[in-house]
This record gives structure tokens, C-alpha cells and sequence, in this order.
């Protein structure tokens, strides 16, 4: 008698909630003034919370073409198009229709920003960036080996290479004091043949000389004898 009493009254219930109709939903969006409706809290960078932030970099079309979509324009070609009464027409002609306007891209990119590196810098404390194995710890070794031997040899290098500047700078210096003795040897040797030119013409002048002086004498000597007679 209990079951079936629970039973009636639940076939009761169902029955009243059934002949009960649903209240219709308002078909204006804006069911309570704009006063009394509770604002979702959501967050959005508009201009309004961006406004105190330092002036950001202005993006290349690179960086752009990957975070935000051109608008999509479609050309139509039309051809000849009656009106509707018949009475005139239009030529064909290229109609431009704006199919999509420019939006964000919210997709997951294909080709990910450039990494910033691992976020919070936490790294596995197992993960290592080259194995740790015999044969590279061997070759890891070489390496260094060979890169102090051309460390030394590089200073070794520059060394020379300083001994020589230095050396050519001597032997430039050397080259041209040779040069300068060479001036002054060639100038030396050109007054010397002058002055021997004209010592030359000195002896010839004096020989000249005496000889004219010994003509004259024996002119003298001459004319005085035959005056005595």
C-alpha cells in the first residue's frame, strides 16, 4: 500500500509539472535596464587600459601577416545587365565586393614567435644538451686541445708578425738613408768634377801666364842688348 501511494503521488507531480507551461524568453536582449544588469568582469585590452603603457614598436608586415588577417576583396565580372523594367542597361564591367574584413588571427600559429626560452627558466635536471658519452667526451677533449694549440700558435703569430713590422720599418729607414748617402755622394762627386774643371782651367790660365811672362822677359832682354851697341 506504501509503494503504491508513492507511486500515485509521483504520477501526480509529474503531472502538474507537465501541465505546467515554461515562461517564454523576452525576444529584447536587454531584459532589465542597463542599471540593474551585473557586468561580466571581463578583461580586455582596450585603448582605455592601454593608455599609461610605455609607446610600443611599431610591427613589420612579417610579424603582422602572423597575428592579424587582411580583408579578403573578390573581383566579379558582370556582364551586360538589363534594369528591371526593361527600359535601360549597363555595360559589363568589374564589380569589387569586400568579402572579409581584417580580423585577428586567433588560430594556433603554424610557425611559432621567436622563443623568450623555457618558461620560468625551469629545465628537467636530467636533460642535457649533448649526451654524455665516451666517444664525444673524447672528442669534446680534442677540441680543446686543438683550440688552446691555435690560441698559442695565433699568438706565436702575432708576435712575428709584430717582429716583422718592425724589421720592415728598419729596413725602410736603412732604404732611405741609403738613398740619402746616394744623393749626397752623386752631389759630392759632381762639385768635385767641377772643381777639378776648374782647377784645370786655373793651371791652363797660369801656364798662359808664365808663358807670357817669359815672352815678355826675353822681348825685354832683347831690346836692352841692342840698345848696348
Amino acid at each position: 500500500m506504501i509503494r503504491s501511494a508513492l507511486t500515485a503521488a509521483a504520477c501526480a507531480l509529474l503531472a502538474s509539472c507537465a501541465s505546467e507551461k515554461e515562461p517564454a524568453l523576452p525576444d529584447d536582449p536587454l531584459a532589465f535596464p542597463v542599471e540593474e544588469q551585473e557586468p561580466a568582469y571581463i578583461p580586455t585590452y582596450s585603448k582605455t587600459v592601454v593608455a599609461g603603457w610605455p609607446k610600443g614598436r611599431s610591427l613589420d608586415p612579417h610579424d603582422q601577416s602572423r597575428v592579424r588577417l587582411d580583408e579578403e576583396v573578390h573581383a566579379y565580372h558582370v556582364g551586360r545587365l538589363p534594369s528591371r523594367d526593361r527600359r535601360e542597361m549597363h555595360e559589363a564591367h568589374t564589380v569589387y565586393r569586400v568579402e572579409q574584413d581584417a580580423r585577428w588571427d586567433t588560430r594556433l600559429p603554424a610557425t611559432p614567435m621567436d622563443s623568450r626560452g623555457v618558461v620560468l627558466g625551469i629545465v628537467e635536471p636530467s636533460r642535457s644538451a649533448v649526451p654524455s658519452t665516451t666517444l664525444i667526451e673524447q672528442e669534446r677533449q680534442s677540441l680543446m686541445a686543438k683550440t688552446q694549440s691555435l690560441t698559442i700558435t695565433m699568438a706565436k703569430l702575432g708576435t712575428l708578425q709584430k717582429d716583422l713590422e718592425k724589421k720592415r720599418l728598419a729596413f725602410e729607414e736603412a732604404e732611405e738613408e741609403s738613398k740619402e748617402i746616394q744623393t749626397y755622394l752623386s752631389k759630392t762627386i759632381q762639385e768635385r768634377d767641377q772643381a777639378r774643371t776648374e782647377l784645370e782651367q786655373v793651371k791652363t790660365r797660369l801656364e798662359e801666364l808664365e808663358d807670357a811672362e817669359r815672352l815678355r822677359l826675353r822681348s825685354s832682354s832683347q831690346g836692352f842688348g841692342s840698345s848696348k851697341k
